[in-house]
């Protein structure tokens, strides 16, 4: 089972993101994945990103934007996570939170187990308050971890 803490890294961490549009949010979330060694072709797997953005883009509550793609340009889960420094505006609310998922094409039962861990996160206002207020990459990690494992504190 893979765990959050070997899909989201510290170094894909933005917080005080500065984006114009959701699209320029994605692009910079996914330029912090260039150089990871888990995307096998960072080309191919934006293009397959801009695609799939492009045929619906998914809006959930609580201020998330989570673009994601299945795609064989990843060998391994990965993820970017982005807190806007200010809001988007979008026709269903504000969006705060980018969370950027690269999927393999065969991972379905962990790409379901990680968007459970990331709503439960959301949903809970103690948690989503944290995500708001962390100051450090490391902490977002382990607020993630605090919601997979059940254990808010």
């Amino acid at each position: 089972m893979i765990r959050i803490r070997e899909t989201l890294l510290p170094d894909h961490v933005i917080l005080g993101l500065v984006a114009r549009s959701r699209d320029d949010g994605i692009r910079q979330l996914a330029e912090s994945l260039r150089s990871d060694a888990r995307v096998a072709n960072w080309q191919e797997f934006l293009q397959a990103l801009t695609r799939n953005e492009a045929c619906g883009k998914v809006n959930l509550q609580y201020g998330l934007a989570m673009p994601h793609v299945r795609t064989a340009a990843v060998i391994k889960m990965v993820m970017a996570f982005g807190r806007l420094k200010d809001p988007i505006q979008e026709a269903y609310g504000p969006i705060q939170f980018l969370v950027l998922v690269g999927i393999p094409v065969a991972m379905d039962a962990e790409y379901l187990r990680l968007v459970g861990t990331l709503m439960r996160v959301f949903r809970s206002d103690k948690l989503r308050d944290k995500l708001r207020y962390a100051e450090k990459p490391a902490e977002i990690v382990e607020i993630f971890e605090k919601g997979e494992t059940g254990v808010e504190d």
